[in-house]
């Protein structure tokens, strides 16, 4: 008869996973070596095959299917006391219920149910403010509060108290990264994009700020000034509860596990030699709610290009779009309004993702990956050296209302032990969805081989409960060391490389060695929605200070598209140095219309737009400030409101030889959107600009100040400061050439109402 076990785990929790090669291939992080026993166990295609694209068809049951039958007991299912919790976050409150009543008896709380664990609430926007204050009066401290969710390290003790307050929705547990990634070093990708032919003449992001959202940032400050700038701009969180710090250091210390500890600092340095004069920030997200702190900081500094080789859970249903303010798609679109364009990692999910139809042949409400198989098995080892390979993070999202899922769909995790009946389940997310109007078609389980007691075969089931219609397509992804043995040959994308924001690119990965064959874990496509993705593809396994140098073919310490991202990031930097005035959608545009194609002519689910690179660098070098006759540029543009309403202050750091400056806005709420929908959509067009003399600015301290009247009252605008040198008057128009500032090109303000 089959064990059920009521495991409670202990699990740190905090938000998001690599995007890189070794959490889930292990050649990807060390030399190339035998099967394991994972191999064996789990049998799929040779390690070194190379798929053609994928098929757009999702997986389906076939008759010649002969897997043994999974060991599955029927399915039973009980309400939660405390329905809004996570079924993790369930079990600890319960848990911890049993332990406040004794702990009270004997005069206060301490021990497991007063330790704070780090949740999202998901709130009515018009409860936000109300729960914030009952947390705050009991003691938890806020990290992170947005316009429908709240961020906070609470107590388990209060866990289920607080999930039942007026305007939670729902309450869920942070899940923590997963990295899968597998100066005088300088990757072969700086070649192999062409990079350095743009390096010769003098392209090399000279006044173009990067930034980079990672993981672990060990050893950092050993490489700045060789292979990493000396300079650098941090914003650095903690897990426990404290407020985010501005110093390197803290970036570099916090708490992370084996190869997570200085993943973003071998993404900068990747990043680092494509774009070796860039301004480098950096920032260490552990939660939704602070990766969108991180992209609005680097905003508000100015940043232009940001790479992040991290992949999120899934929070929508797989269009691009998420209903969750925190989510990072919506963190993505914020960023490229504001100028930023975004390069991620496209995901190494190639053979840890099923995506296809539910399948219930024999009607007992488990779907079968093939006729007799209802379990999807994979290795877990356990050891102790190595605390990322001995975990296991799983979740499904299936066809259903992203609010009001009415399609109640449950994932296990089993042990399977040889024998009749005696496999174990271990743990599964249990919430049932009913129609609800907060209820959403997604289900977790996590889980570490410390916690389950013994490394082995397990395998992840999925069962059905309440249905009218079983849903026309599931999405299952794991995050783990080994392969599952049932994987589709695309529909692998994921939060947030599926976005569909045009200034956004999803990277794919070729390892250097041999740039005509994709990387087996690379992420195809198409989307669930059935959109092309990749976007583009970039070189992995070049090689690192950090992490290494690679050998073709038998050694790869930095493999995945967490290194191939970076390397197009890079590239985009170059761009923007050549062309400043670049949206983030034109600086996307020119880097996949120069890409190489493969395969295939155009877009396609396996290379994107194709591999990455320049096209032959303009003959003439940048210009500068100081070269007579160049074009001049602003710096440290602010805007403030003036004495009257409908009147902006603008500033800037005066221009030496500046003849004339372009004082520049643009009505964000009536102006923009025109210009966007116009046939060119290059909305810089609706900018106004007044032209004024230097010689009639007042200049104070160095800053130069021009004041802007009859602007539209309580409207967003952007503001922007052009300058030239060599502008003469004719007639009644001006004539020369001005430069955008240097950065950022234009800042906003909401004039007063």
């Amino acid at each position: 008869m089959i064990l059920a076990v009521a495991a409670l785990l202990a699990v740190a929790l905090t938000a998001g996973a690599l995007f890189a090669a070794g959490q889930r291939q292990q050649p990807e992080t060390q030399p190339l070596a035998e099967p394991s026993v994972a191999d064996v166990a789990a049998p799929g295609p040779p390690a070194v095959a190379i798929p053609s694209e994928p098929s757009p068809e999702r997986v389906s049951v076939q008759p010649g299917d002969v897997e043994e039958r999974s060991d599955l007991p029927p399915i039973t299912k009980e309400p939660s006391r405390y329905p809004n919790l996570d079924s993790n976050l369930r079990r600890l409150a319960e848990g911890s219920s049993a332990i406040r009543r004794t702990e009270n008896a004997a005069g206060g709380v301490s021990g497991p149910a007063a330790e704070p664990v780090l949740v999202t609430f998901y709130v009515d926007p018009d409860y936000v403010a109300d729960v914030r204050q009952y947390l705050e009066d009991n003691g938890v401290f806020v990290r992170n509060v947005g316009a429908d969710y709240i961020e906070a390290h609470v107590p388990a003790s209060l866990l289920g108290a607080a999930s039942e307050q007026t305007g939670v929705q729902r309450v869920d547990a942070v899940i923590p990264p997963q990295p899968q990634s597998s100066g005088s070093v300088v990757s072969q990708g700086v070649e192999l994009h062409q990079a350095n032919a743009w390096h010769k003449q003098g392209y090399r992001g000279q006044g173009v700020k990067v930034g980079v959202i990672d993981s672990g940032f060990q050893g950092f400050g050993q490489l700045q000034g060789t292979e990493l700038p000396r300079v650098v701009t941090a914003r650095c969180y903690f897990t426990d509860a404290r407020a985010p710090s501005s110093l390197l250091s803290d970036c570099e210390a916090a708490d992370c596990e084996e190869r997570t500890c200085n993943h973003g600092t071998a993404v900068a340095e990747t990043l680092n030699d494509v774009a070796p004069e860039a301004a480098l920030y950096v920032a260490n997200p552990m939660t939704l709610g602070d990766l969108r702190d991180s992209a609005d900081w680097m905003a508000q500094q100015g940043v232009q290009v940001v790479n992040m080789s991290l992949g999120w859970i899934a929070d929508g249903p797989g269009d691009g779009t998420s209903p969750f303010s925190a989510s990072p798609l919506n963190t993505i679109d914020a960023a490229v309004s504001n100028g930023i364009t975004w390069v991620n990692a496209g995901g190494n999910s190639a053979r840890n993702v099923w995506y296809g139809t539910f399948s219930d042949p024999d009607g007992d409400g488990w779907h079968n990956f093939t006729l007799r198989d209802a379990g999807n098995t994979f290795f877990l080892p356990f050891d102790e050296d190595s605390p990322r390979r001995s975990r296991v993070t799983a979740f499904i999202r299936w066809d259903d209302s992203w609010g009001g899922a009415d399609c109640d769909l449950d994932l296990l995790l089993v042990r399977s032990i040889p024998g009749p009946d005696n496999d174990i389940i271990i743990i599964g997310d249990d919430i049932i969805q009913d129609g609800g109007a907060n209820d959403i078609p997604l289900a977790i389980v996590q889980a570490k081989a410390i916690d389950v007691a013994d490394e082995g075969r397990y395998y992840l089931a999925i069962r059905k409960g309440t249905c009218t219609d079983a849903p026309a397509w599931i999405q299952l992804t794991a995050w783990m060391s080994d392969d599952l043995q049932h994987y589709s040959s695309g529909g692998h994308v994921g939060n947030p490389a599926e976005s569909r924001n045009p200034g956004m690119l999803a990277a794919a990965a070729t390892h250097w060695w041999d740039i005509d064959y994709i990387a087996d874990y690379s992420s195809r496509g198409p989307t669930i929605d059935g959109r092309t993705k990749p976007d583009i593809t970039g070189v992995a396994c070049g090689h690192s200070t950090t992490l290494g140098r690679s050998r073709p073919g038998s050694a790869c310490p930095f493999g995945g598209t967490s290194q191939a991202s970076p390397h197009v990031a890079g590239l985009a930097a170059l761009v923007m140095q050549r062309f400043p005035a670049y949206t983030p959608e034109q600086v996307t545009n020119y880097l996949q219309q120069n890409a190489t194609d493969r395969e295939t002519s155009g877009k396609d689910n396996v290379w994107g737009y194709g591999f990455a690179i320049l096209p032959a660098p303009p003959a003439n070098p940048p210009p500068s400030n100081t070269d007579p006759g160049s074009i001049l540029h602003t710096s440290n543009v602010t805007v403030r409101n003036g004495l009257n309403p409908g009147e902006a202050i603008v500033s800037w750091d005066a221009v030496p030889g500046a003849t004339y400056y372009r004082v520049g806005y643009v009505n964000m709420e009536a102006d923009y959107p025109i210009a966007k929908a116009s046939v060119s959509g290059e909305w810089q067009g609706a900018f106004w600009f007044q032209d004024v003399n230097a010689q009639d600015i007042k200049v104070v301290d160095g800053r130069a100040e021009y004041t802007i009247r009859r602007l539209a009252r309580g409207v967003r605008h952007a503001f922007t400061v052009q300058t030239s040198q060599d502008v003469h008057r004719s007639g009644v128009y001006w004539s020369g050439q001005f430069g955008w500032p240097n950065q950022p090109y234009w800042q906003f303000l909401t004039t007063a109402p």
